[in-house]
């Protein structure tokens, strides 16, 4: 397969030949290479797509999401916010794909190991990688179910409460020294069985994005667990890092240049906004 990198080199060379050939003087010359350059620069976009349809046309790619956290992700349904926001974007680069869903940790290693094409909800943290500008956002709270008056002015106070968190959540938000040794810390694969051990008690604290929270809580409030919304209490994350931006990621470079350009292409005509809003 001809690389992106191997293509723009033969075409910035076509160009710059025809201009040499069709121009008669300096002023010519600098217009010609001008006006060149603008149309290479507008045109990119569209050519890296046109590579990457050249490229994988006749094979579905292996598209790995990850698992119970709706409203973004939800597996039983193969729905939710970044799941239809990422469809929506293949089928504008009328890409075909076979979606799997998995456990964060899987999802990061089945990407490194060539087991799938993309990783859709992962950091931009492996340089063997290709990462799309930034997906999609999670504004995550820390939440104390007795204590109302509950505060947090730096991280390095929880370690006063035991916590219940997603997976991978010490390393997104850089806590894995403060929390390496720390017996009552737990990280759930399953977001519904960290909300359920919460509301059990069995940790006091709860890390979480508060749109993940609610659809939790209302899809369990005609359940067995009881709960008094009134006796917790909220503190947003003062992490560096908070809101948390996720990225998806590609082991093509081409496949990426694609999908930034749909990304961009979504967010410009308000449809990004619009499906962020209307899924709960």
């Amino acid at each position: 397969m001809i690389s992106i990198r191997l293509f723009v080199n033969i075409l910035i060379y076509v160009v710059c030949a025809k201009i040499t050939n069709n121009s008669t003087n300096k002023v010519g010359l600098v217009i010609s290479s001008y006006y060149a350059l603008v149309k290479f620069v507008y045109l990119f976009p569209f050519l890296a797509t046109v590579m990457s349809h050249v490229a994988f046309a006749n094979e579905p790619l292996t598209v790995a999401f990850g698992q119970s956290r709706p409203p973004y992700v939800n597996e039983s349904s193969q729905s939710g916010i970044s799941v239809e926001l990422f469809d929506t974007i293949a089928k504008t680069l009328n890409w075909q794909y076979h979606p799997i869903f998995v456990s964060n940790k899987r999802m990061v290693r089945l990407l490194a190991k060539g087991k799938v094409d993309i990783a859709v909800e992962v950091q931009n943290s492996d340089k063997h990688m290709y990462y799309s500008m930034p997906f999609i956002s999670y504004s995550n709270y820390a939440i104390h179910n007795r204590h109302s008056e509950f505060k947090l002015s730096s991280m390095s106070e929880l370690l006063k409460y035991s916590v219940c968190a997603w997976q991978n959540a010490a390393e997104h938000l850089v806590l894995d020294k403060a929390f390496k040794d720390k017996e009552d810390y737990s990280e759930y694969s399953k977001q519904q069985e960290q909300v359920i051990d919460w509301l059990s008690g069995q940790c006091e604290v709860i890390l979480i994005d508060d749109t993940l929270l609610n659809w939790h809580l209302a899809h369990l409030k005609e359940g067995r667990y009881q709960y008094s919304p009134e006796n917790w209490g909220k503190a947003l994350l003062p992490a560096v890092n908070n809101p948390l931006w996720f990225y998806v990621g590609f082991r093509n470079e081409a496949l990426r240049s694609s999908f930034n350009f749909g990304l961009q292409q979504l967010k410009a005509s308000g449809r990004y906004e619009q499906l962020r809003l209307q899924i709960k």
